[in-house]
C-alpha cells in the first residue's frame, strides 16, 4: 500500500481512536464510496484539527486531501484494497502455521503469544475487508 494511503489511514485511525472527529461528521461520509469516502473523511480530520487549533495538522491534511483529489480513481483505490486484503489474509495463513508449531512444540507461553498474534492478524483482516467494503 502506498505511504501516503498507509498515513490517511492511520490519521483516519488515530484521529477516530481520541475521539477528534464528532460523531456527527463521521457519519456524513457513510453513504459515500470510494475516492468521495476518502475525501469526505480527509475533509472531516481537517475540520477536527481546526477545532483544535492543530495548524500543523491541518497544513499536512490540506496537503493529503490536495494529493489524494489528484490521484485518486476508484479503480485504483480498490485495487489497492484489494492488494492490502490479500496481505492481511497471507498473513492470517502464517500466524496460523506458527500457532500449530507452537503447539506442536507444547509451552504454553509460545502458544499463547501465537494465538494473540494470530488474533491481531485477524482484526487486521477485517479491518481491511470492512475498508474494502467502504
Amino acid at each position: 500500500m502506498p505511504s501516503l494511503l498507509k498515513s490517511l489511514v492511520l490519521a483516519a485511525a488515530a484521529s477516530a481512536a481520541f475521539g477528534a472527529i464528532p460523531a456527527q461528521a463521521a457519519s456524513d461520509c457513510s453513504a459515500q464510496r470510494g475516492c468521495a469516502a476518502k475525501f469526505c473523511h480527509i475533509e472531516n480530520d481537517i475540520a477536527a484539527a481546526q477545532a483544535q487549533n492543530n495548524t500543523r495538522r491541518e497544513a499536512g491534511l490540506r496537503k493529503a486531501l490536495a494529493e489524494a483529489k489528484a490521484n485518486c480513481t476508484d479503480s485504483r483505490l480498490q485495487s489497492q484494497r484489494e492488494a492490502d486484503v490479500r496481505e492481511k489474509q497471507s498473513k492470517v495463513a502464517e500466524r496460523e502455521s506458527e500457532l500449530k508449531q507452537a503447539r506442536a512444540k507444547g509451552k504454553q507461553d509460545k502458544i499463547d503469544k501465537a494465538q494473540r498474534k494470530l488474533d491481531e492478524a485477524k482484526a487486521e483482516y477485517d479491518a481491511a475487508l470492512a475498508e474494502l467494503n467502504r
